[in-house]
């Protein structure tokens, strides 16, 4: 008899976060949706189109930014 309450008291608490993720109501469905209204596709356009211009002008930087350039000589020559 102790080992049948061990193993189903093993079973409910092993079961419990398997039962915790689960949604109750079909609440889990609402988050998932996949239908944008029009606010949002405009929203996501141009946050897209913000991004693209972002990554535009920082690719074009002619000279790399060196933290230590305060530190060591700029004509020092680089050991192989």
């Amino acid at each position: 008899m102790r080992l049948l309450a061990a193993a189903t008291a093993a079973f409910v608490l092993l079961s419990a976060p398997t039962y915790a993720q689960m949604s109750l109501g079909g609440g889990g469905q609402e988050r998932d949706r996949t239908r944008y209204t029009e606010e949002e596709k405009r929203r996501e356009k141009e946050s897209e189109r913000a991004y693209r211009d972002t990554m535009k002008n920082t690719q074009g930087a002619s000279q790399a930014y060196d933290p230590w350039r305060t530190i060591r000589p700029a004509n020092e020559k680089k050991p192989r």
